[in-house]
């Protein structure tokens, strides 16, 4: 993989989603589900650490879109609304 910022170096996957275009939000879950549980299925690949999903956000005619919490804000980055119980981490 390539650098990226401060000599960090990037690991893990890039999944392309750039030849499905200008999709709908339901269509880009289902298409990444599909592919997680091909990297399960096919790859093997069982966990994963510190992932990221960066969404290119247009309106239907491919234009960007800013993104606005109902407190009025713009948003640039958003915490998992995922709950996953803390213990889970500490399995003896």
């Amino acid at each position: 993989m390539k650098r990226r910022g401060r000599g960090k170096k990037e690991n893990g996957l890039i999944i392309e989603y750039r030849e499905l275009g200008t999709i709908s939000i339901d269509e880009l879950c289902q298409a990444v589900i599909t592919d997680i549980k091909a990297l399960k299925d096919i790859y093997g690949i069982s966990y994963v650490k510190s992932a990221k999903l960066r969404l290119p956000v247009t309106n239907e005619y491919g234009e960007h879109r800013d993104v606005y919490h109902p407190a009025g804000r713009k948003m640039l980055r958003m915490d998992t609304h995922h709950f996953r119980p803390s213990c889970k981490d500490y399995e003896l």
